[in-house]
């Protein structure tokens, strides 16, 4: 079904973060990288919806590098988890990508 798609890509992605920060934790990823395809701007599309639920449950989260550009990383143990009640710990943002700004 394309739940269960939906939630394979999900665990996909969440085990390639985990892992690139296994390998190498003091090098962020740039959330553009992770998530744009350069051959797809469907493709992209889909990977930022993907990534949306690893931060939404709180298994990464997002902050910003020393440029203010957006860089992801794993969340460590329940930080994120157990935070859920706390003010301000659900924030939820829209971003526009357009076509052109994908190219």
């Amino acid at each position: 079904s394309h739940q269960e798609a939906t939630e394979k890509e999900v665990e996909r992605i969440l085990g390639l973060l985990q892992t690139h920060f296994k390998n190498d934790p003091d090098t962020p990823i740039s959330f553009f990288d992770l998530v744009i395809d350069p051959n797809s701007f469907a493709r992209t599309v889909e990977n930022i919806f993907h990534v949306s639920f690893i931060i939404r449950d709180g298994f990464a989260r997002l902050k910003l590098d020393d440029d203010k550009l957006p860089i992801i990383e794993p969340s460590k143990g329940n930080e994120g988890r157990e935070n859920d009640r706390g003010a301000g710990a659900r924030n939820q943002v829209v971003i526009s990508l357009s076509h052109q700004e994908w190219k």
